[in-house]
């Protein structure tokens, strides 16, 4: 796969299956964010940025936004978190599909390798989590502050305070003009380049061994087998990184007083013990797998689609072309 089609293919894809999921996304991240600790409900300026009301369950997160806010209200924030969704994954697409080109090709170029091309000719686990996290540190990069401006619009209190422009003001003035607030969770979000690189591997072994003969194109497979094996591999990736998940909405979050990811995990495990740690694991599941088997779902509907659109596209200036030398014949 070309990799500008590859990057393009996959942004749509991971933006049009956060349309889809984005209340529980939402729900989830309000639920992440809340501590036992009352002072986490104001900012230092001290408006209210946080709800008071510690919701039970995503459920309840969701009827009483409705009920508050509306039906708005269950996609406050959804704009900067989709844009971001979609760079973040056409730069991740982009890089992981051009690193990993070149270092196959590197390594099948090898003289120790050529004789045992067959075997070699795919990555190991080990390579394509390494493939993986390299490309996803490169997207973090880029994407840091949108996903900082997302976290506090889902945060916030009022409708008012998720307002773009004012979320941006807000954290330039709660820092005192640091830019670098804008990259806060930076550090974690590199730790959880894991997450992303671990899912791309799984999904990579689990076509393997389930669709061998399909197993270097994601165009090859049908919707349900490409949506089974998102939610397989965004499974195995969720259940492992969860703890890095939570610590990072923690500190992006309104009026967070946590400066390190290691702080945010140490306080939670003190106050609400190891189980915290894992807290809103069934809705990050849920959204994570949905999201992850409709983008590639989505991603491989999108790659046959472009494929059909550039054969196309291809017949009919190649039929013009022939056309015009017939007429200059």
């Amino acid at each position: 796969m070309l990799t500008l089609e590859a990057a393009l293919t996959g942004a749509v894809a991971s933006a049009m299956a956060n349309v889809a999921v984005y209340p529980l996304d939402l729900s989830k991240t309000i639920i992440q964010s809340q501590v036992s600790r009352p002072d986490v409900t104001k900012s230092e300026n001290g408006s209210k940025n946080v709800a008071k009301k510690r919701y039970k369950n995503v459920l309840d997160c969701m009827i009483s936004i409705f009920r508050e806010k509306g039906i708005f209200g269950l996609y406050q924030g959804m704009t900067v978190t989709t844009v971001a969704t979609f760079v973040q994954n056409f730069v991740y697409f982009f890089w992981y599909t051009l690193i990993r080109k070149f270092y196959m090709k590197s390594k099948l170029s090898r003289p120790q390798l050529l004789q045992n091309r067959g075997n070699s000719a795919r990555p190991s686990t080990v390579e394509e989590l390494a493939l993986g996290v390299a490309a996803a540190s490169i997207s973090q990069l880029f994407t840091s502050p949108m996903a900082v401006v997302a976290t506090r619009q889902q945060t916030v209190h009022s409708a008012e305070s998720a307002k773009f422009r004012n979320v941006i003001r807000d954290i330039y003035r709660e820092n005192n003009g640091d830019l670098t607030a804008f990259w806060k969770g930076l550090r974690t979000g590199l730790a959880l380049t894991i997450n992303p690189s671990i899912t791309y591997a799984s999904f990579q072994k689990l076509k393997e061994v389930f669709f061998h003969d399909h197993s270097n194109d994601v165009g090859s497979l049908s919707a349900v087998q490409n949506f089974v094996l998102g939610v397989l591999s965004k499974m195995i990736s969720t259940l492992v990184t969860q703890p890095l998940i939570v610590a990072k909405t923690m500190l992006q979050s309104a009026g967070s007083k946590f400066t390190t990811f290691q702080e945010a995990l140490l306080y939670l495990y003190r106050n609400e013990g190891l189980r915290s740690l894992w807290k809103g694991v069934l809705p990050q599941l849920a959204k994570g797998v949905i999201v992850q088997g409709l983008l590639f779902a989505f991603r491989g509907e999108l790659t046959k689609s472009l494929k059909k659109l550039i054969f196309l596209y291809s017949s009919f200036f190649a039929a013009r072309n022939g056309q015009r030398k017939l007429v200059s014949t």
